[in-house]
Order: C-alpha cells, then sequence, then structure tokens
C-alpha cells in the first residue's frame, strides 16, 4: 500500500471517528433534553413516506432521528435510560419530543396505519418503557386540550345551570313586583 494510500484511509477513519462521536454526543443531548422517545423500525419506507413522517411530527413539536444502532444503544446505554435498547431492531428511528404524548402517538399510530412499513416497536416516557400496545392505549387517549376542553365545560355547566335558575328566579321576582305595581296603580 502506498503511503498516499494509507494517510487518505487513516483521515478517512478519523473523519468517520468524528462523525460518529458527534452523532453520539447528539443523540445524548437529544435523550436527556427530551420526555419521549419512541423507537420505530422504519425497514421499507421510501424517502417520500419518511419525509412525511419527518413532516406529521413536525406539526407535533417532535423530531425524528436515524443512525446506526449501535450508537443509539451506546447513547442510550450512556444517558442511564436502560430497558429501551430491546426496541432497537433493524433500521430503527429514535423519535424526540417534549411535548403531549398522546399528540404524539396520535400522529404515529396514524402513520402506521396508512404506512405498514412503519413498525412502532416501543417507547420510553417519565421512565417507563412503553410498549407498542401502550402506545396505542394513548392514542386513544384525548389530547391535553382536548381534556382541558372537557374541564371547562364540566365546570361552566354546572355554573350555566346556577345562573340560569338565579335568572329565573329574578325574572319571577320582577313579574310579580309589576303585578303588585299595576294593581296599585
Amino acid at each position: 500500500m502506498h503511503i498516499r494510500a494509507m494517510k487518505k484511509e487513516k483521515s478517512q477513519d478519523n473523519i468517520g471517528r468524528f462523525f460518529r462521536a458527534t452523532t453520539e454526543e447528539k443523540l445524548k443531548q437529544d435523550m436527556k433534553s427530551s420526555d419521549i422517545i419512541f423507537m420505530a423500525q422504519y425497514s421499507g419506507l421510501s424517502s417520500v413516506q419518511m419525509t412525511s413522517l419527518r413532516n406529521s411530527l413536525r406539526l407535533v413539536k417532535s423530531r425524528v432521528f436515524v443512525t446506526k444502532n449501535t450508537l443509539i444503544n451506546r447513547a442510550l446505554k450512556s444517558s442511564n435510560i436502560e430497558g429501551v435498547s430491546q426496541f432497537v431492531k433493524g433500521p430503527t428511528a429514535v423519535i424526540f419530543s417534549c411535548e403531549d404524548i398522546s399528540a404524539i402517538s396520535k400522529s404515529l399510530v396514524k402513520f402506521a396505519k396508512e404506512n405498514p412499513a412503519l413498525s412502532l416497536n416501543g417507547a420510553f416516557f417519565g421512565n417507563r418503557i412503553l410498549e407498542k400496545k401502550d402506545i396505542e392505549s394513548i392514542a386513544a387517549l384525548p389530547s391535553k386540550d382536548e381534556l382541558r376542553a372537557q374541564v371547562v365545560m364540566s365546570i361552566k355547566s354546572p355554573l350555566a345551570g346556577l345562573v340560569f335558575t338565579l335568572q329565573g328566579a329574578l325574572n319571577k321576582l320582577v313579574i310579580v313586583l309589576n303585578q303588585i305595581k299595576d294593581k296599585k296603580s
């Protein structure tokens, strides 16, 4: 082997090592800063479908990260996230978010139904490991905004009933007073 070829090979190896280290560090930062980490197998998704997945997740303030499984496993281990490595099989996409888990789960489950090539493996949320069935159950729940609306309506309903009852009693009082006034006049 020529000296020039050896230098080029060594230079490329250094670049590769730097890229892997940078990618692993980015993964660790994302894992530490995220409340929810999903693992999904994307084997068979076209680039158009993958772009569609990224766009749909961007709407719910999530992001997709794809890299080698060894880097994912190393980042999981150094981030002290245990039990999730069982979901890292085949071509794995890591989905990060700090938003509403229900909205993200709905988006992922909907996309997986429309694109069977995407398979949800599991997730990590609040120091809990979630299986695929757990993610599907969460997707069936209402979102935070829907729950807030339900709470507001449950509070508003009795108050509205009270207002109408009091208003009815006041209207009757006004009618009685008007009748007394008419009799006196």
